[in-house]
């Protein structure tokens, strides 16, 4: 039987990647993301591909939309929580600014989403003994940046929330794991966004398929709950 992965926050850059490095292991793939266009962008690049993938409306932020694409989707082997585009950069602020509203205006989308999500598809892949649910984490879940004083928290809420459900599901047939990005991601929103002035410092700039490699490594291997691709900000 044909596998499927489901993106959750699918857009051109990493989820693309993610999308292809499935696509080639015979994967089927499922794109969650909130408009049409989009969407349907991705459908046609990755049938260019070779790649049988579909499209499914919904706000990732969205506990809700979240469950009805479940649904929507089916049976799910592999789901990737792939938050961000264009607004990650959204009500990030340093730790100083940190008050309540801010940080659970990024625990709702880093945290509490990504529950959501998992409590949607578990129960199908504990049904079936196997299954994987794949994050996408940031390298402040590991080390603490100032600037990134409440997406920190939520990353580090992440990182703690994923190695638990890895060791409690390892015994189930279902791997949980995350690749940290440590890294501006080649041609996505924070990459352009930081390059499109003069910098006094070059940034680590890394390719998305370096990142979907590393994704399908977790994936295939199940050796270990997390990588980290990239050093930005150690």
């Amino acid at each position: 039987m044909t596998k499927t992965l489901a993106i959750f926050g699918a857009g051109p850059v990493l989820g693309l990647s993610l999308a292809r490095r499935f696509g080639r292991e015979g994967f089927r793939i499922a794109l969650v993301a909130r408009t049409t266009e989009n969407l349907d962008a991705l459908v046609a690049e990755l049938d260019d591909d070779g790649i049988e993938a579909s499209g499914f409306l919904a706000d990732v932020y969205e506990p809700a939309q979240i469950a009805a694409a479940v649904t929507a989707i089916g049976r799910i082997d592999a789901v990737a929580f792939n938050p961000g585009g264009g607004t990650m950069g959204e009500g990030i602020v340093p730790v100083l600014e940190v008050d309540p509203e801010n940080l659970r205006l990024i625990l709702d989308r880093f945290l509490v989403s990504a529950v959501a999500l998992v409590r949607a598809v578990l129960p199908g892949m504990t049904e079936r003994g196997d299954g994987a649910i794949l994050f996408t984490a940031g390298q402040s879940g590991l080390h603490p940046a100032p600037f990134l004083g409440n997406v920190g928290m939520a990353q580090a809420a992440l990182r703690n929330y994923f190695h638990n459900l890895n060791a409690v599901l390892s015994e189930k047939g279902v791997y949980a794991g995350a690749v940290n990005v440590g890294a501006l991601i080649e041609g996505s929103v924070p990459h352009r966004a930081i390059t499109s002035s003069p910098l006094d410092f070059e940034p680590e700039v890394i390719h998305p398929d370096v990142f979907a490699d590393a994704f399908w490594k977790l994936y295939a291997t199940r050796e270990a709950p997390e990588a980290l691709v990239g050093s930005f900000g150690k």
